[in-house]
């Protein structure tokens, strides 16, 4: 079963949806937005993995691929065939997320190709996220897991990453200065740019490492 649906977003962010199905309980969306016009991408992931991947052009990418798992001593696995990723442009503002209400008994996994943009704000509930970044000034924050985020040293500023409970590793910074308490850690330092740079977990690990590229 093949599904494509087409949404023409305001401001000339354009977004194509499509859907290969392999069965009802496993499903790959792809998806591409312009960002001619766009200056902020927000993407809430909700429950799952995700790859941030640094592109050039002006063209957000998206593959999503879900898989719905066994419920208690049912046989049949969930049926994911009706969960999409939810789009909203507001001014220069895209919005992407999945509602995490629906992500019961589901294993979600993003893979997203991402152009820099001014602002950059990324929130996972639950999971793992591998990520690049650029000229971008970023937020990151995952609610429980583990983040392992590589950034280009000559667009950092000041950057800070923080574990309530947990590690926060900062690799490759100037001048950094690490504090640890029973539980927790936050450690800061610069690159050589000017972007601010937040990346927090709130259970778990963040390593964040500088480097000449990403």
């Amino acid at each position: 079963m093949n599904k494509t649906t087409f949404a023409v977003l305001a401001l000339g962010a354009a977004s194509l949806g499509a859907s290969a199905f392999a069965s009802d309980d496993v499903v790959i969306h792809h998806y591409s937005y312009s960002l001619d016009s766009i200056n902020e991408v927000s993407i809430d992931g909700g429950i799952g993995t995700m790859e941030v991947i640094h592109t050039d052009g002006k063209e957000l990418r998206v593959e999503l691929e879900l898989e719905g798992k066994r419920r208690f001593l049912l046989l049949n696995k969930r049926d994911v065939s009706e969960i999409e990723v939810e789009d909203r442009v507001r001014g220069d503002h895209l919005s992407l997320r999945l509602n995490e209400d629906e992500l019961d008994n589901v294993n979600a996994h993003w893979r997203v190709e991402l152009p820099s943009v001014a602002r950059t704000h990324i929130n996972l509930g639950v999971g793992q996220i591998t990520a690049a970044f650029a000229d971008t000034e970023l937020e990151l924050d995952v609610g429980v897991g583990a983040g392992d985020i590589s950034l280009a040293r000559r667009f950092v500023g000041r950057v800070e990453t923080s574990a309530g409970v947990g590690s926060a590793e900062l690799h490759g910074a100037n001048d950094t200065v690490s504090k640890r308490a029973i539980v927790s850690e936050k450690t800061y330092g610069y690159g050589d740019g000017h972007h601010r740079m937040e990346l927090n977990v709130g259970v778990g690990e963040m390593q964040v490492r500088l480097g000449d590229e990403t």
